[in-house]
C-alpha cells in the first residue's frame, strides 16, 4: 500500500474510533484534525521525509508537489479560530502566553514557478520573473497547520539542510510574507541538490502603504520578539544544517539590531542578505563590523536606483537608505504638505516620477576619480557587497524582492544573470566629510541586462 494511502486509511480509523467518544468537543476537535491532516497529504509527505533523507533526494519530488510548505512564527494575533487561523494586523499582546505562534502553510504552486529555468534571454528572464512573482501571490494557500513551540522546534531539529528566515518590510500582510519566502526557496531548490526549509517572521504590518509610522510602531514592538525567536531556532536546529537569512525593506532593521546586541563568538548566520534595507545609511554603516561578525560567509547589500518608496523614505528621513545609498532626486514639495492620511502613496507617485534609468553610474566626476587612483575602489566590507538590481526590478516601484538574485546568493552562483562594476557618487553628506574628494568608491555589482547567461 502507498504511504499516502496507508496515512489515510489511518486518518479514517482515527475518525470512526473519535465517534465513539463522549463529549462533542473531543468530536469536532478529532474531525478537525483528521480533515486538516488529509489535505495534501502526499505533498506533505515527500517535504517531512526530505527532512529526513541524505541531501538532495528530494528536492526533485518537493519541486513536482502541487503545494509548497513554509513554516511561520507570526506576533499577529489570531482573528480566527484554533483550526482556521486568520492573521491580519493586530498585535498578539503577551498576557502570560506569549506573542509568538508558529505554524506551517501549505501554499499551491503556480504553474509557471518553473519558467525562469527556460529563459534564454534577459529580456525573457525578466518578463518571466514578473509573472512568476505576480502569479505566487495569488496563488491560494491551501491549508494552515498551528504547531506549539515544542512542535515547530522538532521540526527545526530533524531538518537536514540550509534553513531561511526571511522577514518581510513594510505594507505587507500575511498571507504575502509567507508567499515571499516561498518564492525565494522555490527558485533556491530549483536549482540546488539540497531543499532549503523556509521560515517566515511576519509582524503586523496593516498593509497599507498610507499607515508607515504605524508599521514602525509593530515593528519595533516586534523586535524582542524577533530576537527571542532567533536565539530559540539557532539553539534547536541541528549543527549540520546552516541558517541564512533574508531581510526586505522595514525588516531590516531589526535583524541589523539582532548583529549588534546579539554578539557571539561564532556567526549567527552563514548568509545575511539585506534588501531594499529601509534603514538609515550611516548607521548601517556604523554597524558593518558587527553585521559581518554576524555572517560566517556574506553579506549582500541588494540595493536600485529605481526604488520609489526608498527615495520617499530618504526625503522623510532627510538621510539616504541603506538600500538606495545616494542622494535622492529633487522633489519640488515640502514633505509637510503631504503629513496627511495620504501622505506616503502620494509622495512615493511624485518620486517616481523622478528616476531616469542608468542616471545615477559612474557621472563625469565618478570616472575622473576612479581614473585618478583606482585604489580607491574597494567592496562595502571584507564580507560584504553592493548588489544592484536596478534594471532588473520595477514591480511595485522598485521596492519588490529580486528573488532570484536572493536565491542565487544563498547557492552562491547568480547564473543565469550577470554583474558589471559601477561606482556611484557618494552621497552629499559623505562627501563633505571626505572635504569635497572621495578617500574610497564602493563597488556596486550591477546585474546587467547585456550579459546573460556568461
Amino acid at each position: 500500500m502507498k504511504p499516502a494511502a496507508l496515512l489515510l486509511q489511518t486518518q479514517q480509523l482515527l475518525l470512526s474510533l473519535t465517534v465513539c467518544l463522549s463529549g462533542s468537543g473531543l468530536q469536532q476537535q478529532a474531525l478537525a484534525q483528521t480533515q486538516n491532516a488529509s489535505n495534501d497529504s502526499v505533498n506533505a509527505e515527500e517535504r517531512s521525509t526530505a527532512s529526513r533523507e541524505p541531501a538532495g533526494a528530494n528536492t526533485a519530488a518537493i519541486l513536482k508537489a502541487r503545494n509548497f510548505e513554509v513554516f511561520y512564527v507570526t506576533t499577529r494575533a489570531n482573528e480566527g479560530s484554533t483550526y482556521k487561523p486568520v492573521y491580519s494586523a493586530k498585535r498578539n499582546l503577551d498576557l502570560g502566553a506569549g506573542s509568538l505562534e508558529y505554524g506551517a502553510c501549505q501554499i499551491e504552486r503556480p504553474r509557471s514557478a518553473s519558467t525562469l529555468l527556460s529563459a534564454t534571454g534577459f529580456p525573457q528572464f525578466k518578463q518571466s520573473m514578473e509573472t512568476v512573482d505576480r502569479e505566487w501571490q495569488a496563488a491560494p494557500a491551501r491549508r494552515f497547520d498551528r504547531l506549539t513551540l515544542p512542535d515547530f522546534l522538532v521540526k527545526v531539529k530533524n531538518w537536514r539542510g540550509p534553513i531561511m528566515v526571511f522577514i518581510h518590510g513594510y505594507d505587507e500582510n500575511f498571507d504575502k510574507s509567507l508567499k515571499d519566502a516561498a518564492m525565494i526557496a522555490y527558485q533556491y531548490d530549483a536549482k540546488s541538490e539540497v531543499a532549503v526549509m523556509p521560515i517566515a517572521f511576519s509582524w503586523p504590518s496593516l498593509n497599507n502603504k498610507a499607515e508607515y509610522a504605524a508599521d514602525e510602531a509593530n515593528l519595533d514592538w516586534s523586535t524582542a520578539a524577533f530576537f527571542e525567536f532567533l536565539d530559540t531556532i539557532k539553539a534547536a536546529k541541528d549543527s549540520s544544517s546552516p541558517l541564512d537569512i533574508v531581510a526586505h525593506s522595514m525588516g531590516n532593521r531589526p535583524l541589523i539590531q539582532y548583529c549588534s546586541q546579539r554578539k557571539t563568538e561564532t556567526p549567527s548566520f552563514r548568509n545575511i542578505i539585506l534588501s531594499g534595507a529601509d534603514v538609515d545609511y550611516h548607521m548601517a554603516q556604523s554597524r558593518m563590523g558587527d553585521i559581518e561578525a554576524s555572517a560566517d560567509r556574506s553579506v549582500t547589500v541588494i540595493v536600485s536606483d529605481r526604488d520609489a518608496p526608498l527615495i520617499t523614505s530618504q526625503l522623510l528621513h532627510g538621510q539616504p537608505r541603506l538600500g538606495r545609498p545616494i542622494d535622492p532626486p529633487t522633489v519640488r514639495a515640502d514633505k509637510a504638505d503631504f503629513l496627511n492620511s495620504s501622505f506616503w502613496s502620494r509622495l512615493t507617485l511624485d518620486a517616481s516620477a523622478l528616476i531616469v534609468p542608468n542616471a545615477l553610474n559612474m557621472d563625469t566626476d565618478v570616472v575622473r576619480w576612479v581614473n585618478q587612483n583606482p585604489k580607491l575602489c574597494k567592496e562595502l566590507g571584507e564580507k560584504t557587497i553592493f548588489i544592484d538590481v536596478t534594471d532588473l526590478v520595477t514591480g511595485e516601484l522598485g521596492h519588490r524582492l529580486a528573488y532570484p538574485v536572493i536565491a542565487g546568493i544563498l547557492r552562491e552562483s547568480l547564473s543565469p544573470l550577470s554583474s558589471t562594476v559601477v561606482y556611484k557618487r557618494p552621497d552629499k553628506l559623505t562627501l563633505e566629510a571626505m572635504g569635497g574628494s572621495p578617500r574610497w568608491l564602493y563597488r556596486f555589482h550591477k546585474i546587467d541586462s547585456n550579459k546573460f547567461r556568461q
